[in-house]
């Protein structure tokens, strides 16, 4: 079974702490338990996940078609819409992406405490000061 994991990485080395405004990820595709592609996506920044999920009108994301998100950083908000976009997001302490990739394969992949996913309001804890 093909499954594409999205890792956030701004300097495409090690895993980035903000989800939201990330425009580099390294893009995973994994079969069973074999890696059989690994390259960058950049984005600019209207692409960011931020950007396309604060919009007045929710627009499409690349990042939509990924199966599941991993990040050292991501708000419930974004959490809550990514779930509506069947992506599975998995907020980690790991910095490294590769070892990350690994743990997941593996099954040892640890996940920080888990995160409430409600739909009411702006949980997004991006600070902007935008309305919704």
């Amino acid at each position: 079974m093909k499954t594409i994991v999205a890792v956030t990485s701004q300097n495409k080395k090690t895993i980035f702490d903000h989800a939201g405004k990330c425009r580099n990820f390294i893009i995973y595709t994994i079969n069973d338990t074999i890696i059989e592609n690994k390259k960058i996506l950049e984005l600019n920044k209207e692409e960011t996940l931020h950007e396309t999920s604060h919009a007045e009108k929710v627009t499409k994301n690349i990042l939509f078609d990924v199966d599941i998100l991993l990040t050292r950083g991501i708000g419930n908000g974004l959490i809550q819409k990514l779930a509506n976009q069947s992506v599975a997001c998995y907020k980690i302490e790991e910095t490294d992406p590769d070892i990350a990739i690994d743990k997941l394969i593996n099954g040892t992949l640890e996940a920080i405490s888990p995160v409430s996913h409600h739909t009411s309001g702006c949980n997004c804890n991006c600070g902007s000061g935008h309305q919704h």
